[in-house]
């Protein structure tokens, strides 16, 4: 593909030097810069396809990877490792997953265990070490909800008024049972919330009808966005209490957000420009506007409509010295206005014209001032994936200039033009969709018309390119149950993602509607989009900055670092000897000039743990340093909307998902012999911490963790790991501060490590959140290999004895907030002061995950229908490969129930083409 372009770049730029248009040695010079930053840093795109969109806990998600080279969409091989974490709404991540990557490809899953994951909203993230030198834009994302059953249903409704200049909410929730009874007369704990500053607290009952009203006022300076109200509801006859979290959705007419974009990035003085704009309500999604342009006489300019998701554009001629605002009609009559951006007197824009079937018509309009000054000379960039496919050096003899460009010089997908200046500073940019219709076509036929339940599914697959002819391809496909998985068919997949959305900035809503027709209508809304939405790549700056990336790619897991001496020289012809328990094996090998080694060809499984020794040419290991290179994960921006969980303004499919779940395990136990018996009281062992200093004794706490659990949790840093598995933990607010404290719940947390408390070696300062900091800078210092076990004390029981022993006497009586102790105990028993043995390093890298097998039933013609089989993924295939006709087979069994099942079916040739099918199979 890259030669082909190539070679049409040429064409171009010596037919252009006929026109308006000149060659120039320095349009050559900028190609090739381009490319030289391009081959420095070439960009990776990365694309997960998962089962299905929603899950519960106790769930699995199955993924296939797609990783591709962005400029030709063949498969990437610089990286052989790819990350995977799940991050919760806090943004704390709750599980960082490594599997291997092979040509671009890997597939696997994450067991979503209810005691390692909560209900909430999720952030599934996944990317390469090599994507981080191109910032956030690049990793995959996508928002999940993990459900648990709750025995109520929750209906919301949310009311903003001013009352006395304050902003006032009315929230009215009803409680209802999974049969939609009214929840009468229970009491219930209620706080509203701003993050993780709680507003409002109080006790409250639902009347006879189920229902709860709250009001509040708003803060000053407090948005809507963040707002949640958390119940607390104890449940008749059960041993916890059930916590419903409700998001507080406004998105009032008032609080529109209409942003205004002008084609090329400004508007100027005497040309015609194309506006596109887009309004955004206060849930972050587009909303449908129409209204009028004026100027500043009041006189009617234009006006505008939006034609999807809040998204239009329209045509504006502006005058100089003129100013122009927008105004829309609210409901009830009111009238809002927004202003345009400012008008320049002088400047340059840059129009395209996608509407043709073969060329795109580029304008270029300059003001007469810059003509008569002859400073109107250009250069005009065409790229696609970051590779440059039309270039030219334009000298202005007119105000305005039009070029035809050929489409077939860039592959499908997104082109981005820029016009720069001869300082190569970019004066405009603008973006298009070239659409050839050359993707991936994907079909796939049944064995059989009709399926009955426990019948044999083979999807005989069929794969070939616009021409009909048969491709070879890495494919993977999920087939879900419609009665349990709500499929989102104008949702992300391969085509959309690789062509579109890994493009673009944020968040794209339904990209699939873009691909579902290629109507005139779509093609402008989509045009619409392209025009608001901001786009990925690099700073202009960057391409003449010949600057190292600061990640490097990982092609296979490795063991490195450095030996250096006690003057922190490094130390060549050391030998250094790495020991693995699992797998079993002693290597060894000897640092280079620079006192580097390396260890590789082998993976780490389960819970990898390696010790590594160097030695001097003497054999010592007196005053021999060892460090080893860890990763070092990232930290993500928080996901920004909110996941409003299935319960509230109830999503049936998953309720009904999460029945079946209940039936499924009522039924395990009947097989099992373990329905219909007596209670018993089961006794465990208590968790016992060695070395602890626990002032109660071995054993005695509210909560413990030891060291498997450590183990578990690998490089977690201790923060993390309290916020993941201490409930109620994280840092908060009491009232009348403004201070920051970690609580758990409403008790403020104490730290003793070791069994000295932390608070001892405190200096306070007038700094608002310094002891906060002060706690933060301390426990970050651990990660859960530094520690072997960790004891809560909440309750008065085992508490008491920790009052007593380390706060003062004089202050007990002053105790305002309830107090809560945690114990921790470190590896080295030393607390801060923990030591490492000279010229070895402790080195636990995270795992690499393998791939679990998805489980098939296997039917007879005499297997009963027992109701027991409600899978909501019927089946997952994440590694079909078709052969040289094209063609492969996959097969399954119908779950117990008769409905219908989505087919999704998507995947790459790893040759520069992609393509994605949906289909329905009846059950019946």
């Amino acid at each position: 593909m890259n030669m082909l372009h190539r070679i049409s770049l040429t064409v171009f730029i010596s037919m252009l030097g006929l026109s308006a248009f000149c060659q120039s040695r320095s349009v050559d010079s900028l190609i090739s810069q381009i490319d030289s930053k391009d081959k420095q840093l070439p960009v990776e795109k990365l694309y997960l396809q998962l089962d299905k969109p929603d899950y519960a806990q106790n769930d699995t998600i199955w993924f296939k990877t797609y990783l591709l080279n962005a400029d030709d969409l063949t498969a990437a091989t610089r990286s052989g490792l790819l990350y995977v974490e799940l991050d919760d709404s806090h943004n704390t991540m709750v599980k960082r997953m490594m599997f291997p990557l092979v040509m671009g490809l890997s597939w696997g899953n994450i067991a979503l265990k209810e005691d390692e994951v909560p209900e909430g909203s999720y952030t599934l993230r996944a990317y390469t070490n090599w994507m981080r030198n191109f910032g956030e834009d690049y990793v995959f994302k996508k928002r999940l909800y993990i459900a648990t059953t709750h025995p109520r249903l929750i209906s919301s409704a949310f009311k903003e008024t001013k009352q006395a200049g304050a902003t006032n909410i009315q929230a009215s929730l009803l409680f209802t049972d999974l049969s939609k009874n009214p929840v009468r007369l229970q009491d219930m704990q209620l706080r509203v919330m701003d993050g993780q500053h709680t507003l409002l607290k109080a006790g409250v009952s639902t009347g006879v009808d189920g229902k709860i009203d709250v009001n509040f006022n708003l803060p000053d300076k407090t948005s809507a966005q963040n707002l949640s109200i958390v119940i607390h509801d104890k449940v008749k006859g059960a041993d916890t209490t059930k916590t419903y979290v409700v998001p507080v959705i406004l998105n009032q007419p008032q609080n529109i957000d209409l942003q205004f974009m002008p084609e090329g990035g400004a508007l100027v003085a005497g040309i015609t420009s194309r506006i596109g704009f887009k309004a955004i309500n206060e849930d972050g999604r587009g909303v449908d506007v129409s209204g009028k342009i004026y100027d500043n006489k009041q006189q009617e300019m234009a006006t505008f409509e939006s034609m999807h998701k809040g998204m239009g554009s329209f045509t504006l001629t502006p005058i100089a010295g003129n100013s122009y605002t927008a105004q829309i009609i609210l409901p009830g009559g009111d009238i809002k206005s927004y202003s345009l951006p400012l008008i320049s007197q002088s400047g340059v824009c840059l129009r395209i014209d996608n509407r043709a079937a073969d060329s795109l018509r580029v304008i270029v309009s300059v003001t007469p001032d810059l003509i008569a000054a002859k400073s109107a000379v250009y250069y005009l960039i065409g790229q696609s994936r970051g590779v440059v496919c039309y270039a030219a050096h334009i000298s202005m003899k007119n105000t305005e200039l039009i070029n035809l460009v050929p489409k077939s010089a860039f592959p499908s997908g997104i082109a981005h033009f820029t016009l720069l200046n001869e300082a190569d500073m970019p004066l405009a940019e603008r973006i298009v969709y070239i659409n050839h219709n050359d993707n991936l076509q994907l079909n796939f036929i049944v064995n059989k018309n009709n399926y009955a339940p426990h019948d044999s599914v083979a999807l005989n697959i069929k794969v070939t390119d616009k021409g009909g002819k048969p491709i070879i391809g890495s494919f993977s496909m999920a087939v879900t149950d419609d009665s349990q998985v709500k499929i989102d068919t104008l949702g992300s997949n391969i085509l959309n993602n690789m062509l579109l959305t890994s493009d673009l900035k944020g968040t794209v809503e339904q990209p699939g509607y873009y691909f579902e027709d290629n109507s005139p209508q779509r093609a402008v809304e989509l045009d619409n989009l392209l025009l608001t939405q901001g786009w990925v790549g690099y700073d202009w700056k960057q391409i003449f900055i010949n600057k190292a990336p600061a990640f490097a790619a990982e092609p296979e897991f490795r063991i490195q670092g450095t030996v250096t001496n006690v003057f922190n020289k490094a130390i060549a012809g050391s030998q250094v000897t790495l020991l693995s328990k699992k797998p079993a094996f002693v290597t060894d090998t000897i640092t280079d000039k620079d006192g580097r080694f390396v260890f590789k060809g082998f993976l780490p499984v389960d819970t990898a743990s390696f010790l590594i020794q160097a030695r001097n040419r003497h054999g010592k290991s007196y005053n021999i340093g060892v460090s080893v290179d860890e990763f070092k994960p990232p930290v993500f921006t928080q996901a920004s909307g909110k996941i409003t969980p299935w319960y509230v303004n109830t999503d049936t499919l998953l309720l009904h998902s999460l029945n079946n779940r209940v039936v499924k395990q009522r039924y395990d136990e009947k097989i099992q012999g373990l329905g219909h018996v007596l209670k018993v009281v089961s006794i465990k062992d208590k968790k016992v911490i060695k070395e602890s200093k626990n002032l109660n004794g071995p054993g005695e706490a509210d909560q413990i963790l030891n060291e498997q659990d450590m183990l578990k949790a690998g490089k977690t840093t201790l923060i993390d790991l309290l916020e993941k598995r201490i409930k109620g933990f994280g840092p908060g607010y009491i009232p009348d501060n403004p201070a920051l404290f970690y609580k758990i719940n409403d008790a403020l947390v104490k730290f003793v490590i070791d069994g000295a408390y932390l608070d001892r070696f405190y200096i306070p300062d007038e700094e608002v959140n310094s002891y906060y900091n002060y706690l933060k800078q301390s426990l970050d210092y651990f990660t859960a290999e530094d520690i072997t076990g960790i004891e809560v004390m909440f309750s008065t029981r085992y508490n008491a004895r920790y009052v007593m022993t380390f706060i003062s006497p004089m202050a007990v009586g002053d105790i305002v907030n309830p107090i809560a102790f945690i114990e921790i105990t470190t590896r080295s028993g030393n607390g801060f002061f923990m030591k490492r043995t000279p010229g070895t390093y402790l080195y636990k890298p995270l795992a690499v995950s393998l791939p679990n097998q998805f489980y098939r039933p296997k039917y007879t013609i005499k297997s009963l229908i027992t109701g027991a089989d409600l899978r909501s993924t019927i089946h997952w295939a994440p590694n079909i490969v078709t052969d040289t006709a094209g063609k492969a087979t996959v097969s399954f069994y119908t779950a117990d129930k008769p409905t219908h099942y989505t087919i999704m079916l998507e995947g790459a040739d790893l040759n520069g083409s992609v393509g994605f099918k949906r289909d329905k199979l009846l059950v019946h």
